[in-house]
């Protein structure tokens, strides 16, 4: 077996925001990059976790005027550069070690929350099978694996099926996206082997999605519908990163 320190010479670790290369005691990004991170910060809004202007309001102009079928959310980054490129190479340009630098982040900052909420299962946002085959993998998967080994829960990527190859939401307007994910998401199969959760009613399980972006709230109000649809009553949702619009 290669020791990690010789995979480290012939491989060594680079920074998730600016690839350089780094030690590997540094963690994921470097001393200069961990300064230009812009994490979501108070006030929020009290549904999707958004930073919003004035701590007076409670919700963000998306969620005041949209209904929305989750209880809340906890995104870690406002969606800005260099996040924003970091999340980019990992879902199309291969960079999947940036998952679990992500989840870490995630994990970090809400880990006890979630502790406290009593989350029973952690359900990536799933891609269409025609994305998997291309792209190889499913980011929000690879982030959801890591932390739900970080906090010692069960993952469970079958439970929403997307059936839909849908068009890019980034190219839609906010009516379009969520017209372009009527129907996009089906229920899948509860597959939990843990005991306690296995011996739960379906409507008392606690259900954390996790995705890589929430812009509009299109996708995870899709797959909250479908959860609701399977009778779960309480799903929440986190992301690595969250759009800044007010």
């Amino acid at each position: 077996m290669i020791s990690n320190r010789i995979l480290d010479i012939f491989y060594p670790p680079r920074c998730v925001i600016c690839e350089t290369v780094i030690s590997a005691e540094k963690g994921h990004v470097c001393e200069n990059c961990r300064g230009k991170l812009s994490y979501v910060e108070e006030p929020r809004c009290y549904k999707c976790g958004k930073e919003i202007e004035s701590p007076d309001e409670e919700y963000c102009s998306d969620c005041s005027e949209k209904e929305r079928s989750y209880v809340c959310g906890f995104p870690v980054f406002n969606y800005v550069s260099p996040i924003s490129d970091s999340i980019m190479r990992l879902k199309y340009g291969g960079r999947q070690e940036s998952a679990k630098f992500f989840a870490e982040e995630i994990f970090i900052k809400y880990g006890r929350q979630f502790k406290e909420l009593g989350i029973d299962i952690i359900v990536p946002v799933p891609v269409h099978r025609k994305k998997y085959i291309t792209r190889g993998y499913n980011q929000a998967e690879l982030i959801a694996a890591e932390l739900g080994r970080l906090m010692g829960l069960p993952v469970d990527p079958g439970l929403i099926i997307r059936v839909h190859d849908t068009k890019p939401q980034k190219k839609l307007d906010n009516l379009m996206r969520e017209n372009n994910l009527k129907s996009a998401f089906k229920p899948g199969i509860i597959n939990i082997e843990k005991k306690d959760i296995r011996n739960k009613n379906v409507e008392d399980l606690k259900i954390l999605l996790v995705d890589d972006i929430y812009t509009t709230g299109a996708t995870i109000e899709a797959c909250t519908r479908v959860c609701r649809f399977m009778g779960i009553n309480e799903v929440y949702f986190t992301s690595v990163a969250i759009g800044t619009g007010q």
